[in-house]
């Protein structure tokens, strides 16, 4: 009676783990969805030992957006478009180049100016007739 007590318990604890891995993995990809500002109270309702429903991540837009605007990896995981990710990265790298473009821009008519002003001061300094004018 003993081997059926023992096979019945590692029935018990074969039928157990898949589902306490299943369990630990949800938990883990939960906890990396809710690290994203203002998806915590988006991700939708489960059971213990049940998996993730993607599709329910799927259909909820707004979770969608922001799970894919905050890591391409992790939307591709999800099953969502990580092109998005993509696009959000080189509307970036664009701004960023225009707005590096704008400060050496900036930074050469600084230059500009400040030789002007230099210019002017010199010629300040002239006297009159130094300058090119002539009396009447």
């Amino acid at each position: 009676m003993s081997a059926e007590f023992q096979s019945i318990d590692e029935a018990i604890t074969a039928s157990y783990q898949p589902a306490s891995q299943v369990g630990t993995q949800a938990r883990q990809l939960e906890a990396r969805i809710a690290k994203i500002d203002g998806t915590k109270n988006l991700l939708p309702a489960r059971r213990y030992g049940q998996p993730v429903d993607m599709a329910k991540i799927r259909s909820n837009l707004t979770l969608t957006s922001l799970i894919a605007q905050d890591s391409a990896e992790l939307a591709h995981f999800c099953g969502i478009d990580p092109a998005i990710r993509h696009r959000i990265d080189e509307e970036k790298e664009a701004i960023a180049m225009a707005a590096q473009a704008l400060q050496m821009r900036t930074e050469a008519l600084r230059q500009q100016n400040q030789q002007r002003q230099q210019q002017v001061q010199q010629r300040s300094q002239l006297s009159p007739w130094e300058r090119g004018y002539r009396s009447v």
